[in-house]
């Protein structure tokens, strides 16, 4: 639980295209979503302006960055309550699918940052592991 002046990221999953649940595989030509679940505190909820979500995803087995997304909107202020909000970000598959090899690993990292005028708070967060399968 993030401080009264705080905004995290308390949950960040790969998940099926349109589904809630975590995934274990990823097959090579398929789409899917990164969920970000963000709290933001009480007192910075009263304050806030925006808030952006920063995500990319790793291959592990080859060092690189498959795919990105950026995720921003401004905010209403709030009175007196923390803000819980899940973010969906949809990765779709490039033509030729994903460039990565059958059995890699790859994990979504995020930051999370929160306006508030011309002061920021900043979260990050990785997801749990998954993997790259063919045809299933």
């Amino acid at each position: 639980m993030p401080g009264t002046w705080d905004a995290n990221i308390k949950l960040l999953t790969a998940v099926d295209d349109g589904q809630d649940f975590a995934v274990d595989t990823v097959d090579k030509n398929s789409n899917f979503d990164v969920l970000a679940n963000v709290e933001i505190g009480s007192r910075l909820n009263e304050v806030v302006t925006r808030h952006d979500l920063f995500a990319y995803v790793r291959n592990l087995s080859q060092s690189n960055i498959l795919a990105s997304q950026n995720f921003g909107e401004v905010l209403t202020p709030q009175v007196n309550q923390t803000r819980n909000l899940e973010i969906r970000l949809d990765f779709n598959v490039p033509a030729n699918g994903w460039p990565a090899n059958e059995g890699d690993v790859l994990e979504v990292v995020a930051s999370y940052k929160v306006s508030a005028g011309v002061n920021s708070d900043y979260s990050a967060a990785r997801s749990q592991l998954f993997i790259i399968s063919v045809g299933n």
